[in-house]
């Protein structure tokens, strides 16, 4: 009887274990994260055309594009030849772009035109309006090459400052050259523009 007894102990107690080892209720819950980045890119495109005079072929003008590089040129130009020149950025990535670095090569110099981590010592800055900028650019570059060309410029509302995805602002420089242009010379430049993603430039925050 005693033997009985304890076994059916035994039994017991084994059977509270094993209810205690598996009368539970379980969830799992897996977490997973993935994360893709954005596009940074401008393509750039050109245009450049003799306004007057037409009745000439004299003079010739082109406009190239190599990846990120854009040429223009202007061959047998002369005094009262009036050229129009185009230039557009269209922003077909994902991320805002923000205008850090403008810079213009001549004469063996690099001018700086706008320098986002100097704005105080550019030719331009985002505080000025449309025409603002117009005028101070038509000045610095009448202030360089002044006895050679008129300029006008025209950014026709567009805002190179920023340029969100699928904006393309465009400038149209007109070229005007003056009397004091020299015979037998070659004129040559770089601009270069640098962009970053908006958020780094200061200016935009």
């Amino acid at each position: 009887m005693r033997k009985i007894v304890g076994i059916f102990a035994v039994l017991m107690i084994a059977l509270m274990v094993a209810g205690f080892a598996y009368a539970h209720w379980s969830k799992t819950i897996t977490i997973t994260g993935n994360v893709t980045t954005g596009n940074f890119h401008l393509t750039p495109s050109c245009d450049i055309w003799i306004i007057e005079p037409t009745d000439k072929n004299v003079s010739s003008v082109n406009c190239n594009i190599c990846g990120n590089d854009v040429s223009y040129t202007i061959e047998n130009a002369f005094p009262s030849l009036r050229v129009g020149v185009m230039f557009d950025l269209h922003n077909d990535g994902d991320v805002p772009a923000g205008l850090y670095l403008w810079t213009v090569s001549y004469d063996n110099t690099v001018h700086t035109i706008f320098n986002a981590s100097d704005i105080a010592g550019s030719v331009i800055n985002p505080g000025m309006n449309e025409t603002e900028v117009e005028t101070a650019l038509e000045n610095w570059i009448e202030g360089i090459v002044g006895n050679y060309v008129d300029v006008t410029i025209d950014f026709a509302g567009s805002n190179f400052w920023q340029i969100d995805p699928c904006q393309e602002p465009y400038v149209i420089i007109t070229i005007h050259f003056l009397e004091g242009l020299p015979q037998n010379c070659s004129i040559s430049f770089t601009i270069t523009l640098e962009y970053w993603n908006w958020n780094e430039v200061g200016y935009l925050g």
